[in-house]
């Protein structure tokens, strides 16, 4: 095995006698079979292991058994422990993913000084990994498994099977640790590797080994089809800055439109579920808005609009005073008042009488229902109206802030400022904020 494996890694890491490479090892029998190899095989590592402290003194007990391997030869062991309980509180993730994200966060920051960070799944992880793709339904490229190689991250031993690592540590004598939660059934991948797998094998004794070459068959017909789908991209997809706009008449003439939006909508966040949606929505009126964890899409008149999820910004923003303002990109300034004051007409720009202000101001998103004064106006207008004659699109209507005293507007800000505030010849000093 230890020549196949070297064979395995050189098509991974050329430069392999003289890399640096970080291994990951968590104390179970994969991960410490790679550490042997990579001793046998005379290369430059070191090792990083978490500690999740999900399994009391057990994940202690990995731990020190990592730190202590009686076969290294003064490589270093790096030790990251989390919270993990802690952290996935409230994160709406599972405590897998969690702990799955802070592992390949660790090793990417302490992997920045390696040529490559170097993982121990093996040709059954992968075969587990395309089942349960298959079970929550990832499309093609779900059936590419695990790569081989992600960026720096290598898998050399991906087309090694179960048995293979098992003869291999029995042969060198090499012992490990088990962890307990391998052995439950409470976790998808533990029935899809205790039940689906075994059931597989006794149909196929090589299903393994055909899981390894479809994946690598998938990867190739990804590949051609991603390139087909980057046309798409570049037809449909048309940047101005921060914003993407797809034109609704081009995309009812697209051939397989579904699949199509999916694959141009799915990296920004949206899921087959919200493509569905959003194709229902190619005919109706305007105003239909969606969201994903990244991104918002809105249905304009004549296009989708696409830009970053940046709804956080929604939240309502109280000034207590002029300091305050500045925190928020503000300027404000204070005068008195006198007749040969100089405006700057901007739209970026206001003057307001003092006495008119009462603080706290708020800092707010628009909603239905608002009105105000144009500024030069004694009538009111609503805001949605004065929206519409500007020509404003409704991916900037969501973007829009007022600045309001006691619930009236001041300004819309970057816009236009609201008549009953601004300064007349009974005012006293003003505010010009910018």
């Amino acid at each position: 095995m230890k020549e196949q494996f070297y064979q395995e890694l050189l098509q991974l890491a050329p430069d392999a006698e003289s890399a640096h490479f970080l291994l990951a090892v968590s104390g179970g029998r994969d991960s410490i079979v790679l550490a042997h190899l990579f001793v046998a095989c005379n290369l430059n590592f070191d090792i990083a292991h978490c500690n999740f402290h999900l399994r009391e003194e057990e994940s202690d007990k990995e731990m020190f058994f990592v730190e202590n391997l009686p076969f290294l030869t003064g490589q270093q062991v790096f030790v990251k422990e989390f919270n993990t309980i802690a952290i996935q509180q409230n994160s709406g993730k599972s405590i897998e993913m969690v702990a799955r994200e802070l592992r390949y966060q660790w090793f990417e920051e302490t992997g920045k000084t390696y040529d490559y960070i170097v993982t121990a799944h093996h040709a059954n992880d992968n075969a587990e990994t395309v089942m349960i793709n298959l079970l929550r339904g990832t499309g093609v490229r779900g059936m590419c498994g695990i790569p081989k190689k992600n960026g720096k991250v290598i898998r050399p031993l991906r087309e090694f099977a179960t048995n293979e690592i098992k003869k291999y540590a029995l042969e060198n004598q090499i012992e490990f640790c088990v962890d307990s939660s391998n052995l439950e059934d409470s976790f998808l991948r533990n029935k899809v590797r205790h039940h689906i797998i075994p059931e597989l094998e006794k149909i196929n004794p090589q299903c393994v080994e055909i899981f390894s070459k479809n994946c690598a068959l998938f990867q190739k017909q990804t590949e051609l089809f991603d390139a087909h789908i980057q046309q798409y991209r570049k037809k449909l997809l048309k940047e101005n800055g921060d914003r993407i706009t797809i034109e609704i008449e081009t995309l009812k003439t697209t051939e397989n439109l579904p699949l199509i939006l999916y694959e141009i909508l799915n990296p920004f966040g949206f899921n087959a579920t919200d493509v569905e949606n959003i194709l229902k929505s190619i005919n109706a009126s305007s105003g239909k808005k969606f969201v994903s964890d990244t991104h918002i899409l809105i249905k304009d008149r004549t296009h989708f609009i696409l830009e970053k999820n940046e709804e956080d910004k929604n939240e309502e923003i109280l000034i207590h005073n002029i300091e305050e303002f500045e925190q928020h990109g503000f300027v404000i300034e204070k005068y008195a008042y006198s007749s040969n004051i100089e405006i700057i007409k901007s739209p970026n720009v206001i003057y307001v009488d003092v006495d008119k202000l009462t603080f706290p101001l708020t800092i707010r998103s628009w909603k239905k229902g608002d009105f105000f004064y144009p500024f030069g106006m004694k009538t009111k207008k609503k805001v949605s109206d004065f929206f519409t004659n500007v020509k404003i699109n409704l991916l900037e209507k969501h973007k829009v802030r007022l600045l309001c005293s006691q619930n009236q507007i001041v300004w819309i800000i970057h816009y236009r400022a609201d008549n009953r505030f601004r300064i007349d010849e009974n005012t006293k000093y003003y505010y010009k904020i910018r």
